[in-house]
């Protein structure tokens, strides 16, 4: 019997906007808008250093199962993509998507329940305002 994630179900919901239409480098953004918006979001309650070490303790684990993410870097002002950047044109699609998901629904879980769910109305909510950018068939970004 599976256990209901509702973390997992935003995740995927927010995917569906954009699933199947960025490239890797707009992948990347995506997920660099998800990642700074969960951060100031948790940041205002849960301040720098215990911020820093849940990231640090989630990127850790999002890098067992997808390596590409040891590239991220936890810091001060939040995660830093750099290296990944460089790297993103030889990934996998579909396989960077299914990260990226994967690392934003554990991100709210750990959130959630490190904090009694707390933050999550709000950290979902700032999730959802996180919007994919695609192209047009003439290359324009819509």
């Amino acid at each position: 019997m599976s256990e209901r994630n509702p973390h997992r179900q935003t995740a995927m919901a927010w995917r569906e906007e954009w699933t199947g239409k960025l490239s890797q480098s707009e992948l990347l953004d995506v997920l660099e808008r998800a990642l700074d918006a969960l951060w100031h979001r948790a940041h205002l309650s849960l301040g720098e250093v215990t911020l820093m070490a849940i990231v640090d303790r989630v990127l850790h684990q999002a890098s067992e199962k997808y390596p590409h993410f040891a590239a991220l870097k936890v810091e001060t002002s939040g995660v830093h993509l750099g290296a990944l950047r460089e790297s993103a044109p030889a990934l996998d699609v579909a396989l960077l998507e299914e990260s990226i998901v994967f690392l934003v629904a554990e991100l709210l879980r750990v959130f959630g329940a490190l904090t009694g769910e707390i933050l999550t109305p709000g950290l979902h909510a700032e999730l959802r305002k996180v919007k994919g950018r695609s192209t047009d068939e003439k290359g324009v970004k819509v």
